[in-house]
């Protein structure tokens, strides 16, 4: 990032705790912080945006994560994750496709899954438990489909996030109840 590039830490770190609360198997702070060898405390207050600058651990945490290199800075300057690797995938997207294998999935899923590219996928937990299920969101777009497309898909798919989460939350509430 520039000099003239604002920061959004608190965006940054919101979008580092949400890939760490989507990976499976479950991710959690005191893990992330054993691994980094910082506190726990550090991690809160990064994935809080209590930074005014991206320092090395933030970059070591987005690292550990899987975050591709450009991410942190594209996220810090106040855009998406999901927008980051959507803008890679179309740009992977034009070199020779790899030939198709079969994922497992009915015919008709993975017809639509190979008829588009994909621009961001996540796992929502549906209990505290691997054994609880999981709803897998895969947020796909239009071959070929340019960066405004890819960018209204993305804002779309943010505000639908919510609800799947809302979902998954509701999901935990019954079986705390059962």
């Amino acid at each position: 990032m520039d000099e003239d590039t604002q920061l959004d830490p608190q965006l940054l770190g919101s979008e580092l705790q949400a890939s760490r609360e989507g990976r499976r198997p479950k991710l959690l702070q005191p893990e992330v912080a054993e691994a980094l060898g910082v506190s726990r405390t550090t991690i809160q207050n990064v994935e809080a945006g209590k930074f005014k600058r991206i320092s090395a651990t933030v970059r070591r945490y987005a690292q550990y994560l899987g975050w591709p290199d450009g991410a942190v800075e594209h996220v810090a300057a106040g855009g998406r994750l999901c927008d980051f690797h959507a803008s890679a995938h179309i740009a992977a997207s034009a070199e020779d496709p790899a030939p198709p294998q079969s994922l497992g999935l009915s015919p008709a899923v993975e017809y639509e899954l190979r008829a588009g590219d994909v621009l961001d996928s996540q796992v929502i937990n549906l209990g505290p438990d691997e054994e609880d299920g999981q709803i897998i969101v895969v947020l796909q777009g239009k071959k070929g489909a340019s960066q405004e497309e890819v960018a209204r898909v993305a804002a779309r798919y943010r505000r639908a996030r919510r609800h799947l989460q809302g979902i998954a939350a509701d999901a935990d509430e019954v079986a705390d109840s059962t």
